[in-house]
């Protein structure tokens, strides 16, 4: 069993994987679910380094399906809502792992969005609307479903969760797709689904065959999710007085902030893991300390909140409805949750410094580059004949180069500028299948958003070198 193979299959239920810089662990993550078969959960830091993984990962395996489950956009026991597009992917994700869990793929996620409680994943599969383009569809039924499941009325579709009724047309903006779409109905009929520019409002001239919608929001607002919302409104806070929260929900109207009172429309609610079967879950490096600064932020948020709803000082109290705060257990994990919910699991914490193998340990062999910042400060030094230099040297040693930039366009020009400096010749892949049938006397060059490069090692990555150059300005080399 190669090392590859002790990540992605090992008996280990916890282990320390190093060796895993920037880049490559998106590249250990695909590896990992291809070898298994089955979905890795792969906790980012932050929306930052989620992003990055992303987009490696559609670099390293083009063809593995990779699910995006961002946080929310705003501070915990805030007053405004997250933004439709977010929930819009969140929402997809969920039902895509709701229809299917078992299939190999990589979840990518932050330690904000995995410690907060979503919608349980029986309502969510069972949430949903089919429609078949040429069939006879309930429209009424149809309205009534888009407006208990998140959906917003709008004179004019423009954003993820919008709906609008013109006649026999219906427009709406599903979670998960691309566009909106236009559904033309002849009476009963469902004549024609299309797809249709937000901007323009022009619809495309290629029939959809059919549609699955989803709910738009994590809070519905069907009768059964009021219904316990005023139950669960009232048993946590008393007598609901004047507050609009209470009211708009009552009356099955949307309303900025409601999402952070969501444990009340449900009965329970379940965490991103009780989606997955035991799977490997793989941390980015200080995921404990994030975990551990986000849990202390929410109690402070909490704490804030309650101390301003019991202010009884008139000169100092906050003016309005007074925010009632939900307690944090239940809308987010406790650190106790969180360690049964990992160790449910086979946990894999990644860490991009070298370490010795050991039974708890594992080095996966990756290593950061050469670092050119004595060139790039050095005045006098041309920082791309020392680049070029250093890839000749790594070819001659039979290593094989990858050159990676952050755009295009960037991709276009380091290329020339290497070629000028006798790095020859260098070939554009669009991604890593495509790199592995370069020549061996060729170079590589490619679009891969990462800060800096790394050493593949032991052979995990056919002995390649990741040269990555700085995103600020091509003429700046961060070859590392």
């Amino acid at each position: 069993m190669d090392r590859l193979d002790t990540i992605a299959k090992g008996q280990q239920p916890r282990l320390t994987v190093s060796g895993v810089p920037q880049g490559y662990d998106a590249y250990v993550a695909a590896e990992a679910a291809c070898r298994r078969g089955g979905p890795v959960l792969f906790v980012a830091l932050d929306d930052m380094q989620a992003d990055a993984v992303e987009r490696a990962l559609g670099f390293f395996a083009p063809q593995m399906p990779v699910l995006a489950f961002p946080a929310w956009d705003c501070l915990p026991y805030d007053r405004v809502s997250p933004k439709p597009d977010i929930e819009s992917k969140r929402l997809a994700t969920l039902a895509a792992l709701a229809r299917d869990t078992g299939k190999p793929c990589v979840i990518v996620t932050t330690i904000n969005a995995v410690l907060q409680r979503v919608p349980p994943k029986a309502v969510i599969a069972g949430a949903s609307f089919m429609a078949k383009n040429g069939a006879e569809v309930d429209r009424d039924a149809l309205v009534g479903f888009l407006s208990g499941n998140g959906y917003v009325r709008a004179g004019t579709v423009r954003e993820p969760g919008d709906f609008s009724l013109r006649g026999g047309i219906v427009d709406l903006w599903p979670p998960g797709e691309e566009q909106p779409l236009r559904l033309d109905f002849f009476g009963s009929t469902l004549d024609a689904i299309r797809r249709f520019d937000a901007e323009t409002q022009l619809s495309d001239k290629t029939a959809v065959p059919d549609v699955t919608l989803l709910p738009a929001s994590e809070a519905p607002l069907n009768a059964q999710a009021i219904s316990r919302f005023r139950t669960g409104y009232v048993a946590a806070f008393g007598a609901a007085g004047d507050d609009p929260l209470y009211e708009s929900v009552s009356a099955g109207r949307k309303t900025q902030g409601m999402e952070h009172w969501l444990p009340l429309f449900y009965e329970r609610l379940d965490t991103l893991f009780d989606y997955l079967p035991r799977c490997v879950v793989m941390l980015g490096h200080q995921a404990e300390e994030s975990k551990a600064a986000r849990l202390e932020l929410i109690a402070d948020y909490y704490d804030t909140r309650e101390q301003f709803r019991h202010q009884k000082d008139d000169k100092h109290a906050i003016k309005g409805p007074p925010y009632k705060p939900l307690k944090p257990q239940t809308l987010y994990l406790s650190d106790a949750e969180w360690k049964a919910a990992l160790g449910k699991n086979i946990l894999r914490e990644l860490s991009p410094f070298q370490a010795p193998d050991s039974m708890s340990s594992l080095d996966a062999g990756g290593r950061l580059g050469r670092d050119f910042a004595p060139e790039r400060q050095g005045g006098n030094l041309n920082v791309f004949q020392a680049a070029a230099d250093h890839l000749k040297t790594l070819q001659a040693a039979g290593k094989r180069v990858l050159v990676a930039s952050w755009t295009d366009g960037s991709a276009e020009r380091m290329g020339g500028v290497m070629s000028d400096h006798g790095v020859t010749p260098i070939r554009k892949v669009a991604n890593w299948p495509e790199a592995l049938k370069l020549d061996a006397s060729a170079f590589g060059i490619a679009c891969l958003g990462i800060e800096r490069g790394f050493d593949g090692g032991q052979g995990l990555l056919h002995d390649y070198i990741k040269i990555a150059f700085a995103p600020q300005a091509h003429s700046v080399c961060r070859a590392i």
